[in-house]
């Protein structure tokens, strides 16, 4: 797969081809540090400069170093002209078992019971969805498109005689729910929902925010990895000076979920 980092230099003007053989990448394009400082219309002049060298490379990737990824407006301007960049949520939804096993701490898992609130589907769902029947003492998945979830459901049953609750009841679905893994409502759907007060939420769609005043519970919005063990990812970083871009977009990029430590946030 063809990538494309983009950092910063305050030594050069607003833009500079880097013509730079990488392993598993393309080359780097140089910008300049001040974009920040940039009027909406010079970005997007900056974003479709950006633009052809991606099509004409047929880039599939752009990766943006730390210091680019704060623009959250230029960020948002190479989305909209079709620049594919890394989704960090990725490596969140991939380490939710150890998301989990450090909020657990000592706790089994065959003794908790799990609210999974998600209505899209795609194999890494599936596969934590089996992987947590197998494990968890109950599993309850909250969505509104049952269907989606019924091969699940029975071929828990038929393989394994475990059975999993698939509700949409908005009313009562979570309100003895002490640990909720949100995959994809958004917090505008999910505040629909009457939640128990002190829900522990992982929450790997965008920003939650519950707005019931009673709530007193936790969430988990985000991670960072701290640190990490995995060759192939290391020798990327290093021989390609990556140093200055973000551990959890380069995972994406490499298709890697290393060993690692991380934190809640």
């Amino acid at each position: 797969m063809k990538i494309i980092c983009i950092e910063e230099n305050s030594n050069i003007g607003r833009i500079k081809r880097i013509i730079k053989p990488m392993s598993k990448s393309e080359s780097k394009i140089i910008i300049n540090s001040e974009i920040s400082k940039l009027k909406l219309k010079n970005k997007l002049k900056l974003a479709k400069k950006i633009k052809k060298i991606v099509l004409k490379e047929d880039i599939k990737k752009v990766i943006l170093s730390n210091e680019i990824k704060q623009d959250k407006e230029f960020a948002n301007l190479l989305i909209s002209n079709n620049i594919n960049l890394p989704n960090e949520r990725w490596i969140f939804k991939m380490l939710i078992p150890k998301v989990i096993d450090i909020i657990l701490k000592n706790k089994k898992k065959q003794e908790t019971k799990i609210w999974i609130t998600v209505n899209d589907i795609d194999i890494i769902v599936q596969n934590i969805i089996l992987k947590f029947a197998k494990e968890f003492k109950q599993i309850s998945i909250i969505t509104n498109h049952i269907n989606k979830f019924k091969k699940i459901e029975e071929k828990l049953y038929k393989e394994e005689g475990i059975i999993i609750t698939v509700t949409n009841n908005r009313r009562k679905s979570l309100l003895n729910a002490d640990l909720i893994l949100n995959i994809d409502f958004p917090k505008e759907i999910l505040n629909q929902f009457a939640i128990f007060d002190k829900s522990t939420i992982i929450n790997v769609e965008g920003n939650m925010f519950i707005k019931k005043k009673r709530f007193e519970g936790r969430i988990i919005n985000d991670i960072n990895i701290i640190s990490f063990e995995d060759e192939e990812l290391l020798s990327f970083i290093e021989k390609n000076k990556l140093q200055n871009y973000d551990i959890k977009d380069l995972c994406e990029i490499l298709n890697i979920v290393p060993k690692c430590d991380i934190i809640l946030k």
